[in-house]
């Protein structure tokens, strides 16, 4: 009687024991996922990707001293930049000397922290000075602006195969992680860039060249030019623009000078000097006429379309482009002057 008691006694202990192992192996299970989604999350929010990480992975394998070597191979590529001839001087183009300059303008904004590798970057820029010889002054500005051109583009061809031919440009190329465009360095995400930029100097003035425009500066004074091309040539400059540098370096356009003192003027007066009909006094001209261009303003018919093509284009309904409208206040300038 007694052994047909224990049976069941026995049965109920295993069954008991396998729900606590079944019970134990849950719960050790629960614990590998909690801790499974706790390092997914880690790794995806600092890293972005498990792509990311493994990338982390094996460049510390592969390169344990990468930023080392990268700052070493950009030293390398400024060096060569100041120490390189990024133009062969010729006869009769007054340069010279041609001076170059690498600045380090790095952005170093957003930190790496516990949760998030932050994004760094290398910004190269590349400075050329031309010094000219002064008698290149005496040159016409439409000569002055294809021959600078000219000089420019040897230059920024010379620049650019210095920069993507070097080790650092090479190096961050076949380390980089595509995806991002970037590699990791110092614990951050780096993208690397180069701009540059080539100045002309001749005596106090100073030249920049350009495919659309073209500037010239001297004793702080500016002149800027609207450029006309036509098969790689600029044919024709049209005065934009000219102004004041100030001592902040601001530029201002003798123009909103202009506007700025008739302001004043009017608000002085409490109102503006005009004939009886509201149109503009023109008593002074020689003509006596209403002279709503004030062609008499100007010596010149090139200064005056220079001044005014604008005007012509704007408000006049018969000029299809504005080359059309400077040539018809060239016209006007005869006419009226």
């Amino acid at each position: 009687m007694s052994e047909e008691i224990q049976e069941p006694n026995t049965s109920n202990k295993l069954s008991t024991k396998k729900s606590l192992i079944l019970g134990c192996i849950i719960f050790c299970l629960g614990l590998l996922i909690i801790e499974a989604i706790k390092i997914n999350y880690q790794v995806t929010n600092k890293y972005g990707s498990w792509g990311h990480y493994w990338e982390h992975v094996r460049l510390n394998r592969e390169k344990p001293n990468l930023a080392e070597e990268l700052d070493a191979a950009r030293d390398a590529y400024k060096y060569t930049v100041e120490n390189s001839v990024l133009y062969m001087i010729r006869d009769g183009d007054y340069v010279e000397s041609v001076t170059a300059e690498v600045v380090y303008d790095d952005i170093r904004s957003a930190e790496t922290t516990a949760e998030r590798i932050g994004s760094w970057g290398n910004l190269d820029k590349a400075y050329v000075t031309v010094q000219l010889d002064t008698s290149f002054n005496s040159i016409p500005d439409l000569d002055k602006c294809n021959m600078l051109l000219k000089i420019q583009d040897e230059i920024e061809h010379n620049l650019s195969e210095l920069y993507y031919g070097s080790n650092y440009y090479q190096m961050f190329e076949q380390y980089k992680y595509q995806p991002r465009d970037s590699i990791e360095y110092k614990d951050h995400y780096l993208w690397i860039e180069y701009t540059q930029r080539c100045t002309f100097t001749a005596g106090t003035t100073e030249y920049s060249p350009g495919t659309y425009m073209f500037s010239v500066i001297k004793n702080n004074r500016y002149t800027i030019y609207n450029c006309r091309e036509s098969h790689g040539e600029v044919v024709k400059l049209i005065k934009y623009d000219t102004g004041t540098i100030e001592a902040d370096g601001s530029w201002t356009s003798d123009s909103e000078k202009k506007k700025s003192k008739d302001t004043t003027t009017t608000n002085s007066s409490g109102k503006k000097d005009t004939d009886s009909s509201g149109k503009k006094d023109t008593t002074g001209s020689s003509s006596g006429s209403y002279d709503p261009y004030d062609v008499h303003d100007y010596d010149s018919a090139d200064d005056f379309a220079d001044d005014k093509y604008e005007e012509f284009y704007d408000y006049e309904d018969e000029y299809e482009d504005e080359d059309e409208a400077y040539d018809a206040a060239e016209d006007y300038w005869y006419d009226e002057y």
